[in-house]
């Protein structure tokens, strides 16, 4: 029997310096492609595989990151601010 995660970290909190100037006011995790973000990406394939819990690690602009998750239902979210 194939035991599958039913929790899951997703690292969020760099600071994206390699896709500046677009990281200067947003963060990496919220940039858009093919109109959703990256962070939506990976939560919507957590989602899809059965993890029903993402902890999400936030650092770099994480006001941003809190407000963009808070909307969503799966997987459920926990927030780990890194910030110092």
């Amino acid at each position: 029997m194939t035991m599958r995660p039913d929790t899951a970290i997703v690292l969020a909190a760099g600071l994206g310096k390699r896709m500046r100037p677009i990281t200067d006011t947003i963060p990496k995790p919220l940039v858009r492609i093919a109109g959703k973000t990256l962070l939506d990406w990976g939560l919507d394939s957590l989602a899809a595989a059965g993890v029903r819990t993402a902890v999400v690690n936030v650092h770099y602009l994480p006001e941003q990151i809190v407000a963009h998750v808070a909307a969503r239902r799966a997987p459920r979210i926990v927030i780990s601010d890194e910030s110092d």
